[in-house]
């Protein structure tokens, strides 16, 4: 069993892939990529600050949100 405190930032790194996937799109005709890419940052950016503050829920929800993101 992995604990938030493993999970989280794994999460992070799966979402950031994700990220980096959709930012390797920009420029093609016909794709619009950039709220995506702003979406996910927002949620990375939430997960580091609930795991900087050690708030578990925050922790917790932003864990639920990160997952939310498919590849």
């Amino acid at each position: 069993m992995t604990s938030l405190a493993e999970a989280l930032p794994a999460e992070i790194n799966r979402v950031r892939r994700i990220q980096d996937e959709y930012k390797s799109l920009r420029g093609m005709s016909n794709v619009i990529v950039e709220p995506q890419i702003m979406m996910m940052e927002t949620s990375i950016t939430r997960a580091i600050v609930a795991s900087a503050s050690g708030n578990v829920i925050e922790m917790l929800r932003a864990f639920e949100d990160l997952k939310g993101y498919e590849e």
